[in-house]
């Protein structure tokens, strides 16, 4: 038997012929499929042809985003210092991505509003969520239950930021030093207010462990925001607040502030003591602001929105303006923003335990 021929017929299948001569000498002739063979490298040629299909799809997407406005939550009213460093982020960021950037204010529940709308979102890229420490890692401690899990359902992407808190009193008060704070606090306890931007914030726990440390009683009032809070300080519904957005009315005499938490002394305010020159030891309370989206959000959207944010917080102009609100610019890689937040859950921890702080 000798083979003659081997080809595709007009279905693909790969046909082998064969001739031979029977014991009266005629010719058979037959063809023999190879059917496995076959099959297996039109399976191979289909692979290729979807892997490739994929690849142009995803990059064409890939190109495609941003297709339409993206929206940028904050968790607290217009006013504050989160807020105000959301929109001077997204201008820049939306001339680079070269689409609109809106911010979105979604207050109330000490932030846990705002952020479960974030992280309930679609993962498309057309959701950012300006985090602080407060929703994401203090919140998880204090609050009994939430309606998302900030550090499941959110993706980092970049830190952006951060602000020192001061502690400032009314001038009515008529005290210029911690020190004459902490003796008025003991003298009339619980009558002294301070406000906060909400339960289990920075400035809420800020005054609660200034409270423990010192054996002094405040009574803690919470706003849905720094704003709002603000306001009634200046009105003197409140008499005393840590906060990171009263360096303006220091300046102008509306507020007087005692001392300001971090390592060195502020540049907005140089004759301001920090806590640790007063001896009062391990008061750090900095807060950090970071972008993040929905967990599922595509890699490739996480590493053009941190590329893009590292660049816009660089800018001299905007670091500028940050320092002129007691604050800064930070910049970090998707990685490093969840470790600070590992970081900072550890932290934060050992405060709530101390305080006992507990919100509904």
């Amino acid at each position: 038997m000798i083979q003659v021929a081997e080809g595709l017929n007009s279905y693909g299948t790969l046909l082998t012929t064969y001739w031979c001569a029977d014991e009266g000498g005629l010719l058979l002739v037959y063809r023999k499929a190879k059917l496995k063979q076959n099959r297996d490298m039109m399976q191979n040629r289909f692979i290729r042809l979807v892997a490739v299909l994929f690849a142009c799809f995803a990059g064409c997407v890939q190109a495609a985003w941003p297709e339409r406005p993206i929206q940028m939550i904050v968790a607290y009213p217009p006013g504050g210092f989160t807020d105000a460093l959301a929109r001077a982020v997204a201008k820049p960021l939306g001339e680079r991505l070269n689409q609109q950037v809106i911010v979105q204010n979604v207050s109330g529940g000490g932030g846990n509003i705002g952020a479960a709308k974030a992280a309930k979102s679609a993962p498309d890229g057309y959701t950012l969520y300006v985090a602080n420490n407060a929703t994401v890692t203090i919140n998880t401690l204090v609050y009994k239950s939430l309606p998302f899990d900030p550090l499941k359902d959110l993706e980092p992407v970049a830190l952006i930021g951060g602000s020192r808190a001061v502690l400032v009193v009314t001038p009515a008060l008529s005290v210029k030093t911690v020190p004459e704070l902490i003796a008025l606090a003991k003298a009339k306890p619980g009558t002294l207010n301070y406000g906060s931007s909400g339960t289990g914030g920075v400035s809420h726990l800020a005054g609660e462990l200034f409270s423990v440390d010192h054996d002094i009683q405040m009574t803690h009032v919470p706003y849905k925001g720094t704003a709002p809070a603000m306001a009634d300080l200046l009105g003197g519904q409140l008499q005393v607040m840590f906060s990171d957005t009263a360096i303006q009315h220091i300046k102008a005499g509306k507020l007087i502030a005692l001392a300001i938490s971090g390592t060195t002394r502020s540049k907005q305010v140089p004759e301001l003591p920090i806590f640790s020159e007063l001896g009062i030891k391990g008061f750090d309370t900095y807060t950090w602001f970071g972008v993040m989206v929905p967990r599922g959000t595509d890699g490739a959207i996480i590493q053009r929105l941190n590329k893009e944010l590292t660049a816009i917080t660089k800018d001299p102009l905007l670091q500028a303006w940050a320092e002129s609100q007691n604050g800064d610019m930070m910049t970090s890689t998707p990685t490093e923003f969840a470790a600070a937040i590992q970081e900072d859950l550890a932290k934060w921890k050992k405060v709530v335990d101390v305080t006992k702080v507990v919100a509904e």
